[in-house]
């Protein structure tokens, strides 16, 4: 028995949004280490802030945004990076990108 590949339905009516990658991301984390859940949250949804604008961010100006200048605009998160590191692993491990 194969069983379906996971595909968000948000991903199939157009641009996937960052908030929706970064829901599944969390709630993932919630799953599997919770203890981490909180810190990472907080730090990219600083992120989404940052990128969010006027408008809710598509993944693909996360994905287009410099990581150095990410960095450089949130100094007050400690965890961005490993956050950031743990996000793209995700992204890429569950089809995202």
């Amino acid at each position: 028995m194969t069983l379906p590949t996971y595909r968000a339905g948000h991903i199939v009516q157009g641009e996937p949004l960052m908030i929706h990658a970064l829901e599944d991301f969390v709630g993932e984390l919630t799953r599997q280490r919770p203890w981490v859940k909180a810190r990472y949250e907080e730090a990219l949804e600083a992120v989404d802030d940052l990128l969010s604008q006027d408008t809710p961010a598509g993944l693909a100006a996360y994905l287009a945004a410099d990581r150095a200048e990410l960095l450089a605009a949130l100094p007050e998160q400690p965890l961005l990076t490993e956050a950031l590191d743990e996000f793209g692993a995700y992204l890429r491990e569950w089809r995202w990108v």
